[in-house]
């Protein structure tokens, strides 16, 4: 059965640098939303704008991840998967095409995060999104962390 990897947290929790290392570690091919994203179509877009390419985006990552199954390459997808839906909607993605999933959950609560993204802003090199505090307030609004009895996640306390 062929490993995927998902991980999952707000921004500025390490979720990139934790799916780096991990993919050196299983020899794992990773596939960054950001990384894609920002290349692609830029900074900041308006939301509906966003959600396509990122949907677009995501089914490319799972035909990608299909075929790297079929060479037994493990894969990791660095998505965040803010909402419990979208938790729940990568478990049946992965058991419907016989995955061993494993969603690594990047445990640091909003005021670490915000602290690294703002540090990020000045340490970038276009691969990722400058945020404001005010973006990032409004984006923990959206965000679901998940529930410890929560299928296939491993908790990642900080580091």
């Amino acid at each position: 059965m062929a490993k995927l990897y998902a991980t999952c947290g707000f921004i500025g929790s390490g979720k990139t640098t934790f799916a780096k290392k991990l993919a050196k570690q299983q020899k794992a091919f990773r596939f960054s939303m950001d990384e894609w994203m920002l290349p692609l179509y830029g900074e900041h877009m308006e939301r509906e704008v966003f959600d396509a390419r990122l949907n677009t985006l995501q089914d490319l990552f799972k035909q990608s991840a299909l075929q790297l199954a079929e060479l037994d390459v493990p894969v990791i997808f660095d998505f965040g998967l803010w909402k419990q839906e979208d938790r729940k909607a990568i478990a049946h993605w992965a058991e419907q095409n016989q995955f061993e999933l494993s969603i690594l959950y990047m445990d640091v609560n909003f005021e670490e995060c915000k602290k690294r993204a703002l540090t990020r802003n000045d340490q970038t090199n276009g691969d990722a999104y400058q945020m404001t505090p005010e973006m990032l307030g409004l984006f923990w609004s959206w965000f679901e962390p998940p529930k410890p009895d929560e299928p296939h996640v491993t908790f990642i306390s900080e580091r």
